[in-house]
């Protein structure tokens, strides 16, 4: 019996730069592939400012190059191999995602391009489910219940988009909603792809002859193992055809694009994470030290790690900032429980009595009464950090139970 693979995308072309070559190596094979698109790609600004030839696109303008987008997806998967019933269109908003994550589980989201507040494509899976986070999660659980996969790629945890983060986090909390109802869903292997990076990758160049390397940081974390993928030749020119069907992205950021035609492909193995624990401790997350090139380009992580201690009196958590937490630093802490609630809190705004914050010279510790998430035994938790309402770095988002601490 042959694999069962469901590819879960942000947005159009990120299911070819990430798993193109997985893809076409599957159908090869004669396995089943789903290809699960969040969004058509409706919120890219300058892509939209590059195809209307104008700096004010209107909201009907976007909209039309979300159905555009939409077309090169499916003539790019019929190049991999993929029928056009195997690929689902959700339809919900790009740029939009961690905000559903985040600050709209329950509140409606207005996308900022299209003006949409509900999925509005005809030709989306679900038509009229509201822009909340919630209903975004509901409809993954029903989706993957009835795939059914035995592999689920998407994301990695680690990548620095919010789209993409927030795709992982989603389709990870989907899946653990489904492990704990039905056991068999332990068995399914979960893959992350990683498509942005700071500084990576490099260099921009179409090499198809070379393997692919994510980042050595990444590799050298540890925290989970990384495999690499042989694709062979033909799979890497279906992977070329497919990224240029995409023909609004490639004209904007070709080199970018086929610089992921390489002889393989790298994933994460997030079924395989496991926590660096230290003796106390809990659940430590740990973030990879920046790079030369971070460095060079400014962009290094302030969040160095997160220890999360889930107790049966009070739940803590523990964020290291080796740098010390400057006064215009603003620290987010976002909890899912497993099939329950939502929680947010954040420094410097008002907060529950009950939750306390504690600075200290490297790092800064929260807690919180234990009996705030209920009976929830499984929980996905991470960090944020903002400047001026700019995210500055995170912590992933991971799934951690209260037996373990």
């Amino acid at each position: 019996m042959g694999e069962r693979l469901l590819v879960v995308a942000p947005h159009p072309d990120d299911e070819t730069l990430g798993a193109g070559g997985l893809i076409a190596r599957a159908r090869q094979r004669g396995d089943e592939v789903f290809v699960l698109l969040m969004t058509l790609g409706d919120g890219f600004v300058e892509d939209a400012a590059r195809y209307y030839l104008s700096l004010d696109v209107n909201p009907e303008e976007y909209r039309h190059m979300g159905y555009e987008r939409r077309m090169e997806t499916l003539r790019a998967m019929r190049e991999l191999g993929v029928a056009e019933d195997r690929v689902i269109f959700l339809g919900f908003p790009d740029g939009g995602l961690d905000s559903l994550w985040r600050t709209h589980w329950d509140a409606v989201w207005t996308s900022g391009t299209t003006g949409f507040q509900k999925v509005s494509y005809l030709d989306a899976f679900n038509p009229g489910v509201p822009y909340q986070g919630r209903y975004l999660l509901d409809l993954l659980v029903s989706m993957f219940r009835d795939l059914r996969p035995n592999r689920l790629v998407m994301p990695s945890a680690f990548d620095t988009h919010p789209d993409h983060w927030a795709t992982n986090a989603f389709a990870t909390l989907a899946w653990a909603n489904l492990a704990q109802q039905d056991l068999g869903w332990r068995a399914v292997s979960r893959w992350g792809y990683l498509v942005h990076w700071p500084a990576w990758p490099f260099p921009l160049a179409y090499q198809p002859d070379k393997p692919f390397r994510s980042p050595s940081s990444l590799i050298n974390l540890r925290q989970e193992p990384w495999r690499i993928e042989s694709i062979g030749p033909e799979s890497v020119e279906q992977k070329r055809r497919a990224l240029l069907a995409h023909e609004s992205q490639a004209e904007l950021i070709k080199p970018f694009m086929l610089t992921f035609c390489r002889a393989t492909e790298m994933f994460s193995e997030e079924d395989r994470w496991s926590p660096l624990i230290k003796e106390g401790t809990g659940w430590f997350v740990q973030n990879p030290r920046p790079n030369w090139r971070q460095r060079l380009v400014g962009r290094e992580n302030p969040l160095a790690s997160a220890v999360w201690k889930l107790g049966f009196q009070e739940d803590v958590v523990r964020i290291a900032m080796p740098d010390g937490f400057r006064p215009d630093y603003r620290l987010e802490v976002t909890i899912h429980t497993v099939g329950g609630s939502h929680y947010r809190w954040i420094t410097g705004e008002t907060l529950p009595e009950a939750v306390s914050i504690e600075p200290q010279r490297q790092a800064v510790v929260m807690r919180w009464p234990r009996e705030w998430l209920g009976e929830a035994l499984t929980v996905m938790a991470g960090v944020q950090i903002y400047v001026r309402d700019k995210c500055e770095g995170k912590v992933p988002f991971r799934v951690m139970s209260r037996s373990h601490g």
